[in-house]
């Protein structure tokens, strides 16, 4: 929790925070996601944020800060082309070395929004390779050029949701997000890009726990080629959640991915906390910030964790997390 104080020292109040949980009793680790949101001028707030005190910082963090600052400047700008079409901007803090003073350098990964565009793989190429840009530039034109030619490949009824920039040992990798409606396609979608576990197990396994879910999120990196470790996300129906939840992680416990203690914190994490803040305190859309008088003293910040990531990988068990998050929704006003 030190390092995620740390993280959040350095950062302006922003309204979407998440734990990544390993769940097996053995892995205690925890990650720290956050999350920019346009829509409520988060990006304005980032721009303009100028941390108080002395933090130690190593270059390759101050220098992320700055890519992170002139995106939110860029995005800021009435006419900048990919305004209407990106969704929130997110930064993954991978805190695997407890032994680092600094924070580190978190990876970035940027949401899209629904479009018109989404069937359009040809469009859809062009969009990321003009987002890619803007993130990272280390990037070979030739491992850039072969995952265009394998977006542009892409069935059409997977969506592209998000893009993202990982990087271990320096050498960056392209996150590929892609939502999925049916765990059928999912496994289609594995036999399409020729991943080399074995999916029919997989398929045998997992399968009869679709019915809970309403949106299926495959993670898969690349670099030239894909990653042989995958992740799958069950994004359950919010109807009935805890029933999901419930059923779903007591079959990781009988499968030896999940601990009983864990389990029972994801099942417990879900509710609302209330708090008392200045109307200043957090960023709003353009909207509310026109009737200054109108901005709520109280807020609710919404405890929520709908959805359980699998990780495979070949020859390997499979590992399960969880994302417990804090939401403060800003509700739209008649």
């Amino acid at each position: 929790m030190n390092r995620i104080q740390a993280i959040a020292e350095r950062l302006p109040v922003l309204s979407f925070g998440a734990f990544e949980c390993w769940l097996d009793a053995n892995e205690p680790r925890v990650d720290f996601n956050i999350c920019i949101n346009p829509r409520i001028n988060e990006h304005v707030a980032m721009r303009d944020w100028q941390p108080e005190g002395a933090f130690v910082e190593n270059q390759a963090y101050s220098g992320m800060r700055d890519k992170i600052r002139d995106f939110c400047v860029l995005w800021t700008k009435e006419h900048f082309f990919l305004k209407p079409i990106l969704g929130e901007l997110s930064e993954v803090y991978d805190i695997a070395d407890l032994q680092i003073p600094s924070p580190p350098v978190p990876w970035l990964y940027i949401s899209f929004l629904n479009n018109f565009l989404d069937r359009d793989q040809d469009i859809k190429a062009e969009v990321i390779s003009k987002t890619l840009s803007l993130l990272d530039n280390e990037l070979s034109t030739e491992v850039k050029e072969k995952f265009y030619a394998i977006v542009r490949s892409l069935p059409s009824s997977c969506r592209v949701g998000t893009i993202g920039i990982n990087k271990r040992n320096n050498q960056p990798t392209i996150r590929l997000y892609l939502e999925i409606y049916t765990f059928e396609e999912v496994i289609q979608i594995l036999h399409f890009l020729e991943w080399p576990g074995n999916i029919e197990e997989l398929e045998a396994t997992w399968a009869p726990w679709s019915k809970s879910c309403r949106i299926y999120g495959l993670s898969m990196d690349f670099d030239g080629k894909f990653s042989q470790k995958i992740g799958i996300e069950w994004h359950f129906h919010l109807d009935n959640l805890e029933k999901h939840l419930s059923e779903f992680t007591q079959n990781l416990c009988d499968l030896g991915l999940c601990s009983i203690a864990k389990r029972k914190a994801v099942l417990e994490w879900n509710g609302y906390v209330e708090v008392e803040t200045p109307s200043h305190f957090w960023s709003w859309p353009d909207r509310i910030l026109k009737e200054p008088e109108n901005i709520p003293k109280r807020v609710k910040i919404k405890k929520m964790l709908s959805y359980i990531k699998i990780i495979f990988e070949p020859d390997r068990p499979p590992i399960a997390k969880a994302y417990p998050m804090f939401l403060r929704p800003v509700l739209r006003t008649p």
